[in-house]
């Protein structure tokens, strides 16, 4: 009994002691914030970038002097006339996509142009060695667009522009007819709009694209323009053509692409298209480290180097050549190939440039016929049947003439 009256009283006691105790509140636990600071990792490891090579600046600002530049850099050109004295401010070269790109600074520029001719005033301006005579300005000359490489190749489409009012279109036709090269057909000529505009068409032949683009024609005393359609000039001048010249063309663009899938040769090595040795020259430079050069005595070397000789420049480009290595361009930071030659020097080249040449003229494989191969055949006499055929397809062809001269 006593032990569970003890029990009883210890029990009581501790309750007693509990109401008494202060209510307080659950500690909390402080949490140390480290500032956010620019960067986690000490000064010397953070990656810098890398000072652009003092050769690349220097050929960079050289080309942006150059004749090949003003004669189409209206901003540069306008700015070097206004100056008076032919100085042009390092500010505004800074100011190109490629300098920034570069992260060149004025220090950079000034010293990169110590072996340079061009001239350096208070490291503030430069200018053409001997305040050289800057070039007529010209327009900017314009490339076709991939989608539009192949717009003509069932024959070309031209616009010719400024007809003077009292000329029409049998006139214009007339004088077409005489400059065109002889047995190609004049498809189509529209009837003059109010636009004193007419749209021509013809059978395609090669150069055709050229041909029209240097055509000059005079009507009334007035030069004509022409103008090969591209785009929505060439949109609305289909629209006008009836539907038997443009199933011609039809027809032509499928033969020409047809032709285009031959394959081609390039340095003794075969291709089934030009876009497969499209893809083989990319395979050589992503396999390739920046600085590596390639074996002369391989494949890849022998490749290439006959890919530069399809450079609009390049017989003077590979002259002296004794290697090729694969680094980062100079006009920015894609990769490329460039030739190494004997004295140490390197260039870059475009082989975009190669491939484009090509493309405008593959080097077809060349196919031996098969009267080549075999004998020819004796001539057989036709059988009425054929006659008969060969008859109809020339009454086709009478009337198609007929269809076109209407």
């Amino acid at each position: 009994m006593a032990d569970a009256s003890d029990l009883k009283r210890k029990e009581a006691e501790a309750d007693t002691v509990k109401a008494e105790e202060p209510k307080t509140e659950a500690p909390t636990i402080a949490v140390a914030v480290k500032p956010a600071a620019a960067s986690d990792e000490p000064e010397a490891k953070r990656l810098k970038p890398t000072p652009a090579d003092p050769a690349v600046i220097r050929k960079q600002i050289e080309y942006y002097l150059s004749d090949d530049n003003l004669r189409h850099d209206k901003f540069f050109h306008d700015k070097i006339v206004e100056n008076g004295e032919g100085w042009l401010e390092i500010a505004l070269i800074l100011s190109c996509n490629k300098m920034k790109a570069m992260r060149v600074t004025k220090d950079e520029v000034v010293d990169a142009l110590k072996g340079s001719k061009i001239e350096i005033k208070d490291s503030s301006s430069v200018r053409r060695p001997g305040n050289l005579a800057l070039p007529p300005l010209e327009a900017k000359p314009t490339h076709q667009k991939k989608n539009s490489a192949h717009a003509h190749d069932g024959g070309v489409i031209a616009a010719i522009n400024n007809i003077p009012a009292e000329q029409s279109w049998m006139q214009i036709k007339d004088q077409l007819r005489t400059k065109l090269p002889d047995k190609v057909q004049l498809w189509f000529v529209s009837e003059v709009n109010d636009k004193q505009t007419c749209i021509v068409a013809s059978a395609p032949f090669d150069g055709d694209i050229e041909f029209f683009d240097k055509l000059e024609m005079e009507a009334g005393g007035t030069k004509l323009k022409t103008e090969v359609a591209h785009g929505e000039v060439l949109q609305n001048a289909l629209k006008v053509m009836p539907k038997h010249i443009r199933d011609k063309r039809e027809k032509e663009v499928r033969k020409r692409q047809k032709e285009r899938n031959r394959p081609i040769v390039v340095g003794q090595q075969r291709f089934v298209t030009v876009h497969a040795l499209r893809t083989r020259v990319k395979e050589i430079l992503n396999s390739r480290s920046d600085g590596e050069q390639l074996k002369v005595d391989g494949s890849d070397f022998k490749l290439i180097k006959a890919l530069l000789g399809y450079h609009p420049k390049g017989e003077t480009k590979s002259a002296g050549l004794a290697g090729i290595k694969v680094a980062k361009s100079s006009q920015g930071d894609s990769r490329c190939f460039w030739m190494v030659k004997e004295n140490g020097d390197a260039e870059d080249f475009s082989a975009q440039k190669c491939l484009g040449a090509i493309e405008a003229n593959p080097p077809y494989v060349e196919v031996e016929s098969k009267g080549e191969k075999t004998a020819p055949a004796e001539a057989s006499p036709a059988k009425p049947e054929e006659k008969k055929e060969e008859e109809k397809k020339e009454e086709e062809k009478k009337e198609e003439e007929k269809k076109e001269a209407a």
